[in-house]
């Protein structure tokens, strides 16, 4: 593996590590966040049912194509380490009958 590959594998573990974060902590304090404001009648549940409504269409969304984009990554990478062990398989072939070949011709002498 190239050190760019390996960079990006890095960066989607970060990524994959702040996404883990994100769907932890960001609705509790929303909650919260929301409860206080209802709560001091600053917002109404209806305007706080809204505001969470439209976070999660954008967070939905953001996510989405972050997926797409690691799946598609995860193709090319799996494509690339089948495509290297087809050629692996084939080369021990060959060496296996070069080796065949070799012990009948020293059984022949």
């Amino acid at each position: 593996m190239d050190n760019k590959e390996q960079k990006l594998e890095d960066k989607i573990e970060q990524q994959v590590e702040r996404w883990d974060l994100f769907a932890r902590i960001i609705p509790t304090a929303f909650l919260v966040v929301c409860s206080i404001l209802i709560f001091t009648g600053i917002l109404d549940f209806q305007q706080a049912f809204w505001a969470g409504l439209g976070l999660f269409a954008v967070t939905a969304v953001t996510w989405w194509f972050w997926t797409i984009y690691t799946i598609k990554h995860l193709v090319r990478t799996l494509h690339r380490a089948s495509k290297n062990l087809a050629e692996v398989r084939r080369e021990f072939r060959d060496v296996s009958k070069d080796l065949e070949d070799l012990r009948k011709k020293n059984n022949e002498s």
